[in-house]
């Protein structure tokens, strides 16, 4: 026995000091969570060997405290969970009953979902009564607020207080922003009545990467930060999100930066969507404040800019495929309003339904997430648009809002309209409005009016013709704005005018002056410093936004290693000067044989009327 137990104790020596190893590696972060089978802990653990002596004493409210944390998060705060799903299954047995054609129905199916409505409905009155107690509420609200207090704490004493959270368990964190979550569906009232400061400085506090690593966790802090605001998210100059510097100062940084690195974090696709569609209403409540404003624009420019492009990524992706989708619906209500559909079984025709309906809840919701961004672009815009107007996202703008306007205008447009388009969130004179107020918003700069001209893909006058007549007709925006979008498709024809001959002058410009990634023509062209490939740079500095590597190698790259050309640079502008030099030859040539081929039609009309006379 006794030479079992050393050879037991000698294995796990060995299994100890692999991890040792493992977490000691250069390779590795010296900040990294915790192994896989471990707890994680709040903040990452620095200190690895960190050993508390059998000497020291943990006293009792510690002990006590850390016991009902853990209670809470084994017993009550799954219960909340097992709450929610009932919810959720009784409102999916509503729907299936409702599309049955009601309680009533002859469909035989009903019957045996009523039975399992009843019992989730008693399943839930049940655990309502014992986990929504007003006592006990209280009693929890005070013990969270009570930690948050405790955390922001350890905060303020600086290493020693991360040091400290090191040793908390995460769920400490996340059970806090569940429980929050949860009880604004189960008792908002009682909710809104606690105090939540603290919580929310602790909410804003874990947003940044550089505190907590867990990329889920951080996704569902803002719908915590949510619950603060005033109902309906109208202005309200007293609230602490306004008044409190802790929030006016450090509260914009912290969403824009958590808006971006949610793209490169665990998330799934649909969390993803959500955390940034709750950060959107987040900011339109912050925005009618002026501080705010201020803050924005102290913020980092070319984190800034990368925000805008994430901005523009989701709203071109969003808005697509949710007009893709609408086209769906439009077929489909076809089928389902036909005979042959309705002479099908009750099994067919109840799959098919619930189909359907999933199909209008996912069109509804990425149609919601597609507004919140336009509007975000809208009204961001009016106060800081030199973001969307920097030379690597002004093209990308401008041809979103250039392909939005032909879609709602264009001659495939009859291919969205469906019965109840609200019931799938399209409201498409709304849609139009926004887009056409950002188009007037970026087109005082002359930029913006030469990417919008320059844009092959989208940009046809014809339709812009028809979106300026469906205007002025439907009243969507005013006298003043109406006369205004006149007057810029006019600049824009003209620039667009100039461009085609701009371009049938450099026709046959050498393919080296081309960049290879949009085959369009260099103006300042640089050398990447891996694969040796020279691109334009306005067109890899925009790649560089959603991708720090080579687009040819995939090897890590960044702005500052960009190699500049400036002897080809010199040899592309020389060549466009020319070209354009022969080309107004040209035109002055053809112009003055046009005047002479004129003048010698009139003189020999005036030699004839001569000789008839």
């Amino acid at each position: 026995k006794k030479a079992e137990k050393e050879e037991k104790k000698a294995v796990e020596e060995k299994e100890e000091e692999k991890v040792e190893a493992g977490a000691g590696d250069s390779k590795a972060s010296p900040c990294a969570p915790a192994p896989q089978g471990r707890r994680r802990s709040l903040l990452p653990v620095c200190e690895r060997k960190r050993k508390y002596s059998d000497k020291k004493k943990i006293n009792m409210v510690t002990e006590m405290f850390f016991l009902t944390m853990e209670c809470l998060q084994l017993g009550y705060i799954r219960s909340l969970h097992a709450l929610n799903r009932v919810v959720r299954e009784i409102g999916q047995c509503q729907q299936t009953i409702e599309f049955m054609g009601g309680e009533n129905s002859a469909n035989p199916m009903v019957f045996g979902v009523k039975l399992q409505l009843n019992s989730l409905r008693s399943s839930m009155v049940a655990m309502r009564t014992h986990l929504l107690d007003p006592k006990l509420l209280r009693k929890i609200f005070a013990l969270y607020g009570w930690a948050a207090r405790w955390m922001l704490y350890q905060f303020s004493l600086g290493p020693e207080g991360r040091a400290n959270l090191a040793a908390v368990p995460e769920y400490f964190a996340a059970d806090m922003v569940n429980l929050y979550i949860l009880m604004n569906r189960f008792e908002p009232i009682m909710l809104r009545s606690q105090p939540m400061e603290d919580v929310m400085r602790v909410v804003v506090t874990l947003m940044d990467s550089s505190v907590m690593k867990n990329a889920s966790l951080r996704g569902q802090l803002p719908d915590v930060l949510l619950l603060a605001l005033p109902v309906g998210g109208i202005a309200s100059p007293d609230h602490m999100l306004v008044t409190r510097p802790f929030f006016t100062e450090g509260l914009i940084p912290k969403l824009l930066g958590l808006y971006v690195e949610i793209e490169f974090g665990e998330n799934q696709f649909y969390n993803k969507f959500h955390t940034r569609y709750t950060i959107s209403q987040i900011l339109k409540f912050l925005w009618q404040h002026p501080v705010y404003h201020d803050s924005l624009r102290k913020y980092e420019r070319p984190k800034m800019i990368r925000f805008v492009n994430m901005l523009c990524n989701d709203a071109v992706w969003l808005l697509d495929e949710a007009l893709k989708q609408l086209e769906e619906v439009r077929a489909e209500q076809k089928t389902m309003a036909s005979s042959e559909f309705q002479r099908q079984t009750p099994a067919v025709r109840h799959r098919r339904e619930a189909q359907f309906m999933q199909l209008q809840r996912t069109t509804r919701a990425q149609m919601n997430l597609a507004s919140a961004s336009i509007q975000m672009i809208g009204y961001m815009s009016q106060a800081y648009r030199e973001p969307f107007l920097s030379a690597e996202l002004v093209s990308r703008v401008a041809e979103m809002i250039n392909y939005y306007i032909n879609k709602l205008n264009g001659p495939r447009v009859s291919s969205l309209k469906v019965k109840d388009p609200k019931k799938f969130g399209f409201r498409p004179k709304n849609l139009l409005r926004e887009l056409v107020r950002i188009f007037l918003v970026f087109a005082e700069d002359v930029g913006f009016l030469k990417a919008t001209a320059a844009d092959a893909r989208s940009y046809n006058q014809k339709v812009f013709n028809v979106a300026a007549t469906n205007l002025e007709k439907r009243d969507i925006v005013s006298e003043a704005e109406q006369r205004r979008f006149r007057a810029v498709l006019e600049r824009v024809a003209q620039l667009h005018a100039e461009m085609e001959r701009e371009d049938d002058a450099l026709v046959n410009i050498p393919n080296d002056y081309l960049d290879p990634i949009m085959a369009t023509v260099m103006t300042d062209p640089v050398m990447l410093p891996t694969s040796k490939v020279i691109v334009d740079r306005a067109v890899i500095k925009r790649h560089l936004l959603n991708s720090t590597t080579d687009p040819f190698n995939r090897s890590e790259l960044d702005v500052k290693d960009l190699v500049e050309m400036p002897e080809l640079k010199r040899k592309i502008l020389g060549y466009i000067r020319e070209c354009k030099r022969d080309a107004a030859r040209e035109r002055k040539k053809q112009k003055a044989g046009d005047y002479a081929v004129k003048m010698n039609g009139r003189d020999n009309c005036e030699d004839s009327q001569d000789s008839k006379s």
